[in-house]
């Protein structure tokens, strides 16, 4: 664990949480982006209404949503999400050690699942990469030494193992810097089974490495709404009740 930390306490949906980050870093700005900023404030959309009402539908049927968070950083979107969605299943994927660390104190005691790795679209490892770009920059590539590296999650191992414990996939937020090229490239059938998609693109920070041309491939072939807010893509199921 760092030891330099400073807390703020959160006043969100009626809770108080103590946040804990390095101060001076990009740690601030994550929080700024999820609680100033509301980056993923779902009532801005206007398919908000539908899509609360598939998960009162769900919850009446005894099904709990999941969510995955994948990029977690230092844990602020799955203490939001886990907040938001009480009765929800968070699943918090993050590759980078330091991170890993404050992710887990920050959601001590909410039930949010944290994994230590990099989600991707097939098992394997990654290596994680440091473009000097602060704590919410680090990057990851392929790697065959599972010395170097952390674990391969797959969206569909996790999706399985939930299903089998009466859960039913909600809403998956991707923010892994330029991973996403990666992600999308195969092994997609995930998408189409997910009512929300969060995720952003990294061509503006990876400039003609195509990270985002496998998202839209894949994207294109399903029935969905395209949605941009801010940093993000929505993408919204349109035939919410194949989801039921």
């Amino acid at each position: 664990m760092p030891d330099k930390l400073s807390r703020v306490d959160i006043n969100f949906e009626g809770r108080v949480r103590a946040l804990h980050f390095r101060p001076k870093t990009s740690d601030e700005g994550v929080m700024t982006q999820v609680f100033k900023n509301r980056a993923y404030d779902l009532q801005r959309l206007p398919r908000y209404s539908e899509l609360t009402q598939l998960l009162n539908e769900k919850l009446i049927e005894g099904k709990r949503p999941l969510i995955v968070d994948a990029g977690a950083n230092i844990g602020v979107s799955a203490l939001y999400f886990s907040v938001l969605f009480p009765k929800a299943a968070v699943v918090a994927i993050e590759p980078e050690d330091s991170n890993f660390q404050l992710l887990q104190k920050n959601v001590e005691a909410l039930g949010v699942e944290c994994i230590h790795g990099a989600l991707s679209s097939s098992p394997g490892y990654m290596s994680i990469v440091d473009p000097g770009k602060g704590f919410w920059g680090f990057r990851t590539e392929v790697t065959k030494d599972p010395n170097m590296g952390v674990p391969c999650v797959t969206l569909d191992e996790i999706f399985e193992r939930e299903a089998a414990k009466g859960g039913w996939p909600f809403l998956v937020k991707i923010d892994i810097e330029g991973g996403e090229g990666l992600l999308f490239e195969q092994n997609t059938s995930w998408v189409d089974k997910t009512p929300l998609l969060i995720v952003e693109l990294h061509d503006w920070l990876l400039p003609k490495a195509g990270t985002s041309q496998s998202f839209l491939r894949c994207i294109s072939q399903y029935d969905r709404d395209f949605v941009f807010i801010g940093e993000n893509v929505y993408s919204i199921k349109n035939d919410l009740h194949s989801c039921l």
